[in-house]
């Protein structure tokens, strides 16, 4: 047991340190991550793992406020320790399949006992049974959608009338729990029979990919999804029955990409009108940009950034701009001096001026308009117009 503790203690500091982090305080990956060592800790009778989890209980209530999308970060920090954790308990990092005896009675995880989908619509008393970010449409049919990372486009849908012809629209970012829930959801209505992936799939996780991979060629015996290239494609909350439903009665259609919405209007009505295992004949996919009208924050309100905040000065006879950056409580911290806006960008980001990307976007905007006064000679005043 105190091989237990001193493994809960480690993984509690190592996660409370990622959390410590602005980027990774709400992403999607480490709240996930969280909720998984959450739900493993919850075995372990100890003051320890009680500990860690009622701190990962305020980290995750937190942290869902703000919840955002992976950045996809080339090293993914909650992924190391994660995976140190899940060796150390498991043995290898994992846990087995487990057997079709132990399948949960409120899903269609049957092990492949169930009768195949008919096309007679069921009643469903509790759907969705797994909290998540989707919408539901209607539940009697056929189609569920998974937009990705792609967070307008669920909404998007909504207003072209898609509700109506599916039972649930939603995002997916990362590549085992988020898998799971989307798995779990699906599987417990036996109306559903495609899941639509589509939108912009998740930089770092590959989620989609990773959908593609399971639906093709299942989990080996580490249950890791074979072929999957997210760093993480595991799966060891879920039955084996849930997975062989999912395999064996769910279609999955590759969008992965569109985010237009005639196109997937016609790929969900083809889909609807078409007896089931049938393919309809779709025109090629092509790929078009989305346009989005620009809009105006809806707080015009400034929001301070906790690593504090930036006056910009020119110094003429020096030809140089100078961009003093000051703490929160107004205590000049640090003062960068350069000729261009980007080397000076650059600098800040380097050195960890900033975190919010709306002070970055505003910080270049006004480094731009410093160097172009100082080019063209003219006056210069922070938040104002040049003129």
């Amino acid at each position: 047991m105190e091989d237990f503790n001193e493994m809960i203690k480690e993984i509690h500091q190592e996660l409370d340190n990622v959390r410590q982090l602005k980027k990774c305080t709400a992403c999607e990956c480490f709240l996930d991550v969280i909720e998984g060592v959450k739900g493993d800790l919850e075995k372990i009778d100890t003051q320890d793992s009680k500990a860690a989890q009622e701190d990962m209980k305020h980290w995750l209530s937190a942290g869902n406020k703000e919840r955002h999308a992976c950045y996809g970060c080339e090293e993914c920090l909650p992924i190391s320790p994660y995976n140190r954790f899940s060796a150390s308990l498991k043995g290898d990092g994992t846990s087995k399949v487990p057997n079709a005896e132990t399948i949960e009675t409120n899903s269609c995880g049957c092990g492949g006992a169930c009768k195949p989908l008919t096309p007679q619509p069921k009643t469903i008393r509790k759907w969705p049974i797994i909290e998540g970010d989707y919408i539901v449409g209607n539940p009697e049919a056929s189609i569920a959608i998974c937009t990705l990372a792609d967070i307008d486009l669920p909404n998007e849908l909504k207003e072209v009338g898609l509700l109506e012809y599916a039972a649930i629209i939603g995002t997916l970012y990362t590549e085992n729990l988020g898998i799971e829930r989307v798995i779990r959801n699906l599987t417990a209505n036996p109306n559903i029979g495609y899941l639509i992936l589509c939108g912009k799939d998740s930089r770092g996780h590959r989620a989609g990919q990773a959908i593609l991979s399971l639906k093709d060629n299942g989990l080996d015996l580490d249950n890791r999804i074979i072929g999957a290239l997210g760093p993480r494609p595991v799966l060891k909350n879920i039955t084996a029955g849930e997975i062989e439903a999912f395999r064996k009665h769910i279609t999955v259609i590759n969008e992965i990409g569109t985010q237009d919405t005639s196109r997937l209007t016609e790929v969900v009505k083809a889909y609807m009108d078409k007896p089931k295992g049938v393919a309809p004949i779709l025109p090629p996919k092509v790929q078009m940009p989305k346009v989005v009208e620009a809009v105006p924050r809806s707080n015009r309100e400034w929001t301070h950034d906790p690593e504090g905040f930036f006056l910009l000065l020119l110094d003429r006879d020096a030809k140089s701009i100078i961009c003093e950056h000051y703490v929160e409580e107004g205590v000049i911290n640090e003062v960068i001096k350069g000729v261009s806006a980007e080397d000076i960008t650059n600098t800040v980001i380097k050195r960890g001026l900033l975190s919010r990307l709306d002070h970055a976007a505003y910080l270049g905007r006004e480094l731009a308009k410093a160097e172009t006064a100082l080019n063209l000679g003219i006056p210069y005043t922070q938040d104002e117009t040049l003129i």
